[in-house]
């Protein structure tokens, strides 16, 4: 039985390697993750602006050409500088179908200084397209 060798890679391939896994970690750090609410449009207003909560009205539209399963928002009340000052989160509902509209209603809890609010979808399954017999 003869022993195993292993050819170790060049200083060349290693440093190449590198520099080509850095470009790539700097390439996605300037993308940035896929935004959540990239298939849905919101509107919203705030219906009340008194404690001990704020209350927004809001809608989602569907527009990711396929059904969406248990659609959550975040609203984020927000100061004048753009921080976030306080979080809700709210279940939208069970399922959207492609081109649907869906209300909703958010709470955020009254902070003094709320100068404006943000509103994302944050969380939802995309179900499957069309199926046929």
């Amino acid at each position: 039985m003869t022993p195993e060798t292993t050819e170790m890679p060049s200083p060349c391939t290693r440093s190449l390697t590198i520099v080509l896994s850095a470009c790539l970690m700097v390439a996605l750090a300037l993308t940035g993750a896929p935004s959540a609410q990239a298939p849905f449009r919101i509107s919203s207003t705030v219906r009340s602006r008194t404690p001990p909560a704020f209350l927004l009205d809001g809608r989602v539209v569907n527009e990711s050409g396929r059904d969406a399963i248990d659609v959550w928002v975040t609203a984020e009340a927000l100061s004048a500088s753009g921080k976030v000052l306080a979080t809700g989160i709210t279940f939208v509902r069970s399922r959207i179908g492609n081109g649907d509209t869906a209300a909703f209603m958010a709470k955020v809890p009254y902070v003094e200084g709320t100068e404006n609010f943000r509103v994302t979808v944050s969380s939802y399954r995309l179900g499957g397209g069309v199926q046929s017999p």
